[in-house]
């Protein structure tokens, strides 16, 4: 187990990851809402980048329980995004190919990232790091739920 200063680092960290890898994703998607609601067109694409990195602060202060599990299935829900921009170019046009299996795997990790954003305690209970209670800010001495 980590001591509390090496967790927290690591979450800051891997928040730090999934968010700024949320801003990029959402800055080179292309899609025109997302370019609209994001002001890439006053702010030259400046403000997605300013948003991660307050998101990252307040994530990091507000969401601390669970936060290192959180940010790991904040990056499972991101990596099929990753991939499909390279699977896209391997499918074929008609019958079955290896890459397929891949879409599939990667369709699994973003439901399971899904999941253990909203019940993280749940999934550190399957691994065996978490002791499987759900913990709500500021009751971290009271033991959880």
């Amino acid at each position: 187990m980590m001591n509390k200063k090496s967790a927290d680092v690591l979450a800051a960290v891997l928040t730090a990851v999934a968010w700024f890898w949320t801003a990029f994703e959402c800055s080179t998607i292309g899609i025109d809402v997302f370019d609209m609601i994001l002001l890439k067109e006053r702010t030259g694409g400046l403000f997605v980048w300013i948003l991660a990195a307050v998101l990252t602060v307040l994530t990091f202060l507000w969401m601390r329980p669970h936060l290192i599990t959180r940010a790991i299935m904040g990056i499972f829900m991101l990596l099929p995004a990753t991939v499909f921009r390279f699977t896209r170019l391997m499918v074929p046009e008609s019958g079955f190919a290896p890459v397929h299996l891949l879409v599939v795997l990667m369709y699994v990790i973003a439901v399971i990232g899904m999941y253990g954003m909203f019940y993280p305690w749940k999934i550190e209970k399957v691994f065996g790091i978490g002791d499987g209670k759900e913990h709500k800010p500021g009751r971290e001495d009271e033991g959880g739920t």
